[in-house]
């Protein structure tokens, strides 16, 4: 199982909830959070055979820019 986090620029309730249509859309995520920090919104994203380029892509299709957080 795979555990992602992104970095996003989720400006405006609209986003969130397109962001929330498109994490439940995606049959391979077991659980997804958004947690607001400073500036940004933080997604992670838990789930089997998940990738984060195809992530990445999906948010940028919603106008909502991403980049992958590496945590250690």
């Amino acid at each position: 199982m795979e555990v992602l986090k992104f970095e996003t620029t989720v400006e405006a309730q609209s986003q969130l909830d397109q962001l929330k249509d498109m994490m439940d859309s995606i049959p391979n995520i077991i659980e997804w959070c958004v947690d607001y920090f400073s500036n940004h919104f933080l997604l992670s994203v838990k789930g089997v055979n998940i990738k984060a380029p195809d992530i990445i892509h999906a948010l940028d299709d919603l106008g909502i820019e991403a980049t992958q957080v590496y945590e250690e």
